[in-house]
């Protein structure tokens, strides 16, 4: 950068400002730094060292290119001090840099600073970090791209379904028809098994495509978490007793009820969601927990945790990364639309949804609510 200017550089070191300016400069939020001509920082204040997560001491009298890392995605980054140069209104903004932490990316805006004769003697860089914004824009570009499918999906389905119960009408009349030795008898049971698994399969996608609103109340947690343990046993009691597998439940006995401001009809429905999975998770003997308890995070709100844990055959990687997507799913007999529905009812409560799964470990799906949520409906 120093080629394009024959200006002596700016020393390592800067004088101190007056303790008013000084005070204005830490006050910033964005992030500030000072660079010499050289491209190395001389001042920088403390939000600049929060962003790229390193001491003062560590940043003072070091190029600022190494600060950032070329190598870490930002190769343009020697481009912009030069750019501020040759522009008109001499600032550029940068485009978005990867930072230092993990995920981070900031937005950067370089401005050359001239003395009284025009000419430059330092570059002003002030750096936002624009990680929260990017995960919110693509936050709302899933949620858009989730609110055409859901109209696509319900014209779709709707389509579908009359004609599938003419088919299904139609299968019953010929079944009536054979005798019950008659071989083509079992074909046409096969035939009206497999049409109202579609059936089923579009009801599920009818709800989920336009899913009933959010009725918040102050109710019992606990009792709609018992509500949907008494359910799950009671509707997957053939596939549980096939396979072994048991429904424990592990709440707090001396604790009381667990009451707080929910939907509880939509909490009752995540949690059997979560459970019918896990039922069909487990292969051979197995057992299914679920516990209900207090979590505070480190710094966070206080939450409520459901757990739901199994010892079955556990979720590889590359599916973990996919579980949330509407259609996907590892079940022969699963539609792929109770685990996003799931996450939005959490998402409704202001809480999330967080797996632990390991091939041949089993799974935990831990619903994380609030306490003191105040929905806005």
């Amino acid at each position: 950068m120093s080629e394009h200017n024959p200006l002596p550089i700016l020393p390592a070191s800067s004088p101190a400002l007056p303790p008013a300016w000084e005070a204005l400069f830490e006050a910033i939020e964005d992030g500030v730094c000072v660079q010499s001509l050289d491209g190395r920082i001389v001042r920088a204040n403390r939000a600049f060292s929060v962003m790229v997560g390193l001491p003062l001491e560590e940043i003072i009298g070091h190029p600022c290119l190494e600060i950032f890392g070329c190598g870490n995605g930002n190769a343009q980054l020697p481009q912009y001090c030069a750019r501020a140069l040759s522009s008109e209104s001499g600032v550029v903004e940068s485009e978005e840099i990867c930072g230092r932490l993990p995920g981070q990316r900031l937005r950067s805006r370089v401005s050359p600073v001239r003395n009284e004769e025009g000419r430059v003697i330092c570059y002003v860089m002030v750096v936002r970090d624009i990680t929260d914004v990017i995960v919110r824009e693509r936050e709302l570009a899933r949620v858009e791209q989730l609110a055409r499918f859901g109209e696509l999906a319900a014209g779709l389905a709707h389509e579908i379904k009359n004609p599938l119960a003419g088919i299904q009408g139609a299968v019953d009349i010929l079944i009536q028809r054979r005798n019950p030795n008659d071989p083509e008898r079992g074909v046409l049971e096969g035939v009206r098994r497999e049409v109202r698994r579609i059936d089923a399969t579009v009801h599920a996608l009818l709800e989920r495509a336009r899913p009933r609103g959010f009725s918040f109340q102050t109710a019992s947690l606990t009792e709609a978490v018992q509500r949907a343990v008494s359910l799950a046993r009671h509707q997957a009691a053939g596939v549980a007793a096939s396979r072994g597998a048991q429904i424990k439940v592990d709440f707090t006995s001396s604790a009381p009820p667990i009451v707080m401001t929910i939907d509880a009809v939509q909490i009752e429905d995540a949690v059997l969601n979560l459970l019918l999975n896990a039922i069909e998770a487990i292969e051979d003997q197995g057992s299914v927990t679920v516990r209900l308890h207090d979590y505070v995070s480190s710094g966070g709100p206080r939450e409520v945790a459901i757990e739901v844990t199994d010892t079955g055959r556990g979720i590889t990687s590359e599916d973990l990364a996919r579980i949330f997507s509407p259609f996907f799913t590892t079940q022969p007999s699963g539609t792929g639309l109770g685990l996003p529905a799931v996450r939005r009812i959490a998402r409704a409560h202001g809480g999330r949804v967080e797996v632990r799964s390991a091939p041949g470990q089993g799974s935990t799906f831990t619903i994380l609510l609030p306490r003191d949520y105040s929905p806005h409906v």
